[in-house]
Formats: C-alpha cells, sequence, structure tokens
C-alpha cells in the first residue's frame, strides 16, 4: 500500500494541533509533525505578504489522501489553504505498516 505525507501550512501552532488532533483521532492520519517557524513570503490580493507560519506533515495511506485533505481545508482559517500530497517512493518497512495499522477503521 502507497503512503503519502500531506504537506499544509497554518498561522499559528493551536490550529496545526486542532487539525492534525481530528485527523489522528479519526484514523485518518497516522501522525502529524508540526514545523513551528516558517517564514512565507507570497502575493495575495495584490499585496505582498511576509508572514511567519508553521507548517505540519501528516502521514497516511493512499487511501485516505482525499479524506485528509478535505478535513484539513474544511477546518482551516484560511480562504487558500496550501494543502499538497506526495506519494513516498522510499520508506523503512516497519514504519509504512504502523502507518497502514494507525490508519485502519477496525
Amino acid at each position: 500500500m502507497k503512503i503519502f505525507f500531506v504537506y499544509s501550512t497554518f498561522g499559528n501552532i493551536k490550529e496545526a494541533k486542532k487539525i492534525g488532533t481530528i485527523l489522528v483521532k479519526n484514523k485518518l492520519a497516522a501522525c502529524v509533525n508540526i514545523f513551528p517557524n516558517v517564514f512565507s513570503l507570497y502575493l495575495w490580493k495584490n499585496k505582498l505578504c511576509d508572514d511567519k507560519e508553521c507548517s505540519a506533515i501528516f502521514k497516511t495511506k493512499k487511501t485516505k489522501v482525499n479524506q485528509v485533505i478535505a478535513t484539513i481545508a474544511k477546518y482551516h482559517s484560511y480562504d487558500c489553504p496550501s494543502i499538497s500530497a506526495f506519494p513516498i517512493e522510499k520508506i523503512h518497512a516497519e514504519f509504512q505498516k504502523w502507518i497502514i495499522r494507525q490508519t485502519n477503521n477496525n
């Protein structure tokens, strides 16, 4: 089974933890890594923004990726959240098994 990392940015750690908790408790993600200091430069509504954000990586299996993206989008405070999914080509076999077990809804 293919494993994916879903990446997103957030305005603060509290929001990232809230959404991460929802995903893990509902077995949509096995775990979440939150990186507290991300500096983002981007144009929004013709204005250059220079913001401090945090980012998170949600680890899940392929069959849950669409649900993870939809859940992040549902609870995210941004109008247009950055949410991307990346297939993992190489992974430690035991870690892969753990992700699959954690995201099974038995």
